[in-house]
Parts: structure tokens; C-alpha cells; sequence
């Protein structure tokens, strides 16, 4: 059965018979206020220790996902941005380049048709003139339309080469900072785990300190009223002893009448020495049931942690894994 403060704040005890000493209940009171208390006390910092285990490590983890992921976008998006951009750059220039060589094409046809018009009328050199005009100006065009389509197309290639750049800078910078907040996780995480391990064992200790000090204390008070007893029924045998000389039967009286209060007080020491021993293997075993649950608790909360820092490990590698097939394909 697991006691709690409640129980211990609602426990009452027996009175003892009538014309019997009993148990000192401002002793019973003050040993009931301690107990209460350290559960209290207990009970508060293993709730503290909860609290900071739901708290302290999935935060970090969250972040870091959260960071790269928002970084992802980000650099997705500029880069297709200056993908689109190279692209319509490229568009124009071939645009350009095409109405260039259609320019041209249209000059040499006005070129030759103005020969052809002209051939009756001009000699052969005019001729020849007029071709070798058409054949530059084709010449130039195309030139230009060469140079145009080149233009573009390195100025394509660059904002690419850029756009990846940027793009793998910012990718090794998200995840440099995410590593460094699951290294900043596991090392909370760690740390909560020690401070909860010292806590307990410093519990621990507490707990068995307290257990052999009430011990002893109770050892030590059912010795001294056993001596106590032993030495007032010494006393009334005594008392008895000096009476025999007044008158041998009231002496032979007194001696049975002490005889059976010293019996009846040695009976009485030895029962009380055995219901304080009693109690206190009861608070002994209450103490050790204690012990057992915290140490219960120290094995079910490593197990909890174990397995969070193993399934937040198991969901970083997977976002990872389907990141890199995302931008594989």
C-alpha cells in the first residue's frame, strides 16, 4: 500500500487502557508533521522533475525542423525565382538573335531585288558592289545574333551557377544550425537526466538517514523506559524489604503486592518495548516502500527518456532521408 500525505495527515492511533501511560502524542504529532512534509517535499520536486522532462527536450528539436525547413522553402523559392529570371533573359536574347537574322534575311532579299531592278542599268561592277554590301550586312547580323545568343546564354549559366550557390550555402548553414540544436538537445537532455539521477539518489540517502535515525531513536527510547521499569520495581521491592522488619505479614504482603507491580510494570515496559518496535518496522517498511517507488520511478523515467531521445533521433533521420530523395528526384 503507498502512503501519501494524506494518509499520514488522517492517520489516528489507539489510546491505551485506562490507568496505562501511553505513547507521548506531541512526539506522535511532531514525527507525523516531519513525515508529512518530506512527502510533500517529494512529491513537489518529483513533479518539478516531470515537469522538466515534458518541457526541456522536445523544443530543440522542434526548432531545428522548424528552421530547416523554412530554409528549404526559402531557398527553394529563390532559386526558382532566379531560374525564371535566367530563363527570360535567355528567351529574349534568342528573340533578339532571331529578329536579327530575319532583319538580315530581309536586307539581303532588298539587296538582291534592288541587283535584279538595277541590271539593266548599272554595269557588272555595280552588281558585284551591291552583292558584297548584302553579304556584310548578312555577315553583321549574324555576328550579332551570335554574340546575342552567347551573351545570354553565359548570363543564363551565371544566375544558375549563383542561384545553386546560394542555394547549397544556405542549405550548409541550416543544417550546421540544426545539428548544432540537436547537440544542444542531447546535451539538456543529458544534463536533465544526471540532475534527475542525483536527485533521486540524494533522495535515496535522505530516506535511509531518516529510517536509522527513527530507528535508533526508538531503540533508544524503549531502552531507557525499560530501565526506567527495571528500576522502579527495584525500588518497590526495596520499599518492600524494608517493611519486613515492622511486621511479617504486612511485610509478606508488601513483598507480593510490589512482586506484582514490579511484574506487572516489567509485563507492561516489555509490551510497550514490543509496540514501539512495531511501529517502527511499520515506518521501516513504509520507508523501504518509499525506496522502491523512487527507485521504480529512476527506471520507468530513464526508459521515458531513452525512448523520446530515440524517436526525436528517429524523426530527424527520416526528414532527412526524405529531404535528400526530394531533391534527388
Amino acid at each position: 500500500m503507498t502512503l501519501t500525505q494524506a494518509d499520514v495527515h488522517n492517520v489516528a492511533f489507539s489510546k491505551p487502557p485506562i490507568g496505562k501511560r501511553g505513547y507521548n502524542e506531541d512526539e506522535v504529532d511532531q514525527f507525523l508533521d516531519l513525515v508529512e512534509d518530506t512527502i510533500a517535499q517529494l512529491s513537489e520536486e518529483n513533479e518539478t522533475l516531470r515537469h522538466q522532462v515534458k518541457t526541456g527536450g522536445g523544443v530543440a528539436g522542434g526548432a531545428s525542423a522548424a528552421d530547416l525547413e523554412a530554409a528549404r522553402k526559402e531557398v527553394a523559392a529563390e532559386y526558382e525565382r532566379q531560374l525564371a529570371e535566367a530563363n527570360q533573359r535567355a528567351e529574349k536574347a534568342h528573340r533578339e538573335a532571331e529578329q536579327a537574322r530575319q532583319e538580315a534575311a530581309e536586307a539581303t532579299k532588298r539587296a538582291e531585288a534592288a541587283g535584279e531592278s538595277s541590271a539593266g542599268k548599272s554595269s557588272g561592277d555595280t552588281e558585284s558592289d551591291t552583292t558584297m554590301k548584302a553579304a556584310r550586312v548578312l555577315d553583321l547580323a549574324n555576328q550579332m545574333a551570335e554574340r546575342l545568343t552567347n551573351d545570354a546564354e553565359e548570363e543564363a549559366k551565371k544566375l544558375v551557377d549563383d542561384a545553386r550557390s546560394t542555394a547549397k550555402k544556405t542549405i550548409d548553414d541550416a543544417e550546421a544550425k540544426a545539428t548544432q540544436l540537436r547537440t544542444e538537445a542531447h546535451r539538456d537532455a543529458e544534463r536533465m537526466r544526471t540532475e534527475a539521477k542525483t536527485t533521486s539518489e540524494t533522495q535515496l540517502t535522505e530516506a535511509r538517514e531518516r529510517s536509522d535515525k527513527m530507528l535508533r531513536e526508538a531503540n533508544q527510547k524503549a531502552a531507557r523506559r525499560l530501565t526506567e521499569a527495571n528500576e522502579e520495581a527495584e525500588r518497590f521491592v526495596n520499599e518492600a524489604h524494608s517493611k519486613i522488619a515492622e511486621a511479617d505479614a504486612q511485610a509478606e504482603r508488601t513483598v507480593r503486592q510490589a512482586t506484582d507491580k514490579a511484574n506487572a510494570l516489567q509485563a507492561d515496559a516489555e509490551r510497550k518495548h514490543t509496540e514501539i518496535m512495531a511501529t517502527v518496522q511499520k515506518q521501516h517498511q513504509a520507508l523501504e516502500t518509499r525506496i522502491a517507488e523512487l527507485r521504480s520511478f529512476e527506471r520507468e523515467y530513464r526508459t521515458r527518456l531513452r525512448a523520446f531521445l530515440e524517436d526525436k533521433l528517429n524523426e530527424l533521420s527520416s526528414g532527412n532521408i526524405e529531404d535528400e530523395a526530394q531533391s534527388n528526384s
